[in-house]
């Protein structure tokens, strides 16, 4: 999870000082890494182009949308109001919900492609942000992946029930020639780039882990605010965008804050922020404390859900690959 996508975000200052993912891969799904070092600073990298979030939010001052009461709760009518405590709950279940039609949706979508783009803090260093080619399959779990920054060229296979558990790889650039390798995605030289492994990758698991962290959120109340805010458009498409922050370290160990913009018509997150806590001599509010503790961006952009991968697009031997045969 290193900074989550500049090009993505709007030009309002203010905006991109605020965001968070998450949480998690992101993923996800964050997502899927692998241990190559990325190239210097100044090397020759391909940009995607993407769609600015609109409008423009101002992520300190931004109006929620009014959390409408859960189920059994007493409508404003019957002369009850909400306290902001359940205006907070209300949203985070609201939240929950259409992630959960989300869920349901991706599970009737065999494979899709996307672009991907992830920025992540590991082992106490902000990666460079990242940009590569997705490709999934749900049955059985299939993973490819091919950088077009960072380490430009690398590619990634990674098939559930193949090749002993493991994943397949081959670096970018020359060090192509070296060939393809095999590498445990949970080991060490897996996550030397990741937050999170190849096998928790794509917009599916992305959301499951979304899911799961707020139910827990809901049985603690561990968090201060949970809103909806206005909505917003990424690559082109309308989204509901919710922002929620967390008490303390105690109440929650890894974020402070996190923003999600989830996809109105397939209830699918697209883009999420995730924001840590900060350390000694850090900023203490707006938009450099935000800068100053992203540990996790995600981003899924020209998402096609129609066409159907064949077992072709997850094998090294494809002639559009790079494998070294």
């Amino acid at each position: 999870m290193r900074q989550f996508f500049r090009r993505c975000l709007p030009q309002d200052p203010q905006f991109r000082a605020n965001s968070l993912a998450s949480l998690i891969a992101v993923g996800t799904v964050g997502f899927l890494y692998l241990q190559f070092p990325v190239e210097p600073a100044g090397a020759e990298t391909i940009r995607l182009t993407r769609a600015a979030p609109k409008p423009l939010i101002n992520l300190q001052a931004a109006a929620p949308v009014e959390a409408a009461p859960s189920a059994g709760t007493p409508s404003p009518s019957a002369a009850a109001v909400l306290s902001p405590e359940q205006q907070a709950e209300a949203t985070l279940q609201r939240k929950i919900a259409q992630l959960e039609r989300g869920i349901t949706f991706l599970k009737g979508i065999p494979s899709y492609s996307a672009q991907f783009t992830r920025q992540e803090l590991v082992d106490g260093t902000l990666l460079d942000e990242q940009e590569m080619t997705l490709k999934v399959r749900h049955e059985p779990f299939s993973v490819y992946l091919k950088w077009h920054t960072g380490e430009r060229g690398r590619e990634a296979i990674y098939v559930a029930g193949q090749n002993d558990g493991e994943m397949l790889v081959h670096a970018g650039g020359w060090k192509a020639r070296l060939g393809t390798l095999s590498i445990d995605p949970d080991g060490t030289l897996a996550m030397q780039e990741n937050r999170h492994p190849i096998t928790n990758a794509g917009i599916l698991e992305l959301a499951k882990m979304i899911v799961n962290y707020h139910q827990r959120d809901l049985q603690t109340h561990n968090y201060t605010r949970c809103e909806q805010l206005a909505d917003a458009e990424f690559d082109s498409r309308a989204c509901d965008v919710y922002l929620i922050e967390y008490k303390d370290q105690s109440a929650s160990e890894t974020y402070r804050k996190s923003l999600t913009f989830i996809d109105k018509e397939r209830s699918v997150p697209l883009y999420i922020k995730n924001f840590g806590w900060p350390g000694a001599n850090a900023p203490t509010d707006g938009e450099e404390l935000d800068e100053a503790t992203l540990i996790e961006f995600y981003s899924f952009a020209e998402i096609d859900f129609g066409g159907r991968m064949l077992a072709a697009d997850f094998d090294t031997a494809n002639e559009e690959y790079g494998f070294k045969r």
